[in-house]
């Protein structure tokens, strides 16, 4: 059995911010790849959205203005804050579904996207085509 973490002291002025460490009890690691057959993955157990219109699930886009607009304000303290970015983050992402490579590729076309100047940007919209930035 391993031998234990040191634990922070709760005194501490960061006590309350959680940890991006695998081994910290309030932040659980969920697999970034699809899950091993026969098990639930706890992202898709339970849905926090709904469904569009036709039934259907919305689109990616849906899903990054929500994570987008996410704020602090909306959880309650850091550790929820956290937990709900993990989860917007994951209904945008899919993990389940893609490769950590068009994640990165999703990432790198929206900050893309924030960084061109308004004209360049307006064309690059009203165009909706792929950008490649990788092979």
């Amino acid at each position: 059995s391993p031998s234990p973490q040191p634990q922070a002291d709760p005194a501490s002025a960061n006590a309350a911010i959680p940890e991006v460490n695998p081994v910290a009890p309030a932040a659980p690691e969920l697999p970034l790849g699809p899950a091993p057959p026969g098990s639930a993955p706890q992202a898709e157990a339970a849905p926090h959205f709904p469904t569009g219109p036709s039934g259907s699930r919305p689109g990616p886009e849906t899903f990054r203005q929500r994570f987008r607009q996410f704020r602090y304000q909306d959880a309650a303290g850091p550790r929820e804050a956290f937990r709900q970015l993990r989860e917007l983050s994951r209904q945008w992402l899919r993990p389940d579904i893609r490769t950590k490579e068009q994640m990165v590729e999703m990432l790198v076309q929206e900050q893309l996207l924030a960084i061109l100047p308004e004209a360049a940007r307006a064309r690059r919209l009203r165009r909706r085509a792929d950008v490649r930035i990788t092979g």
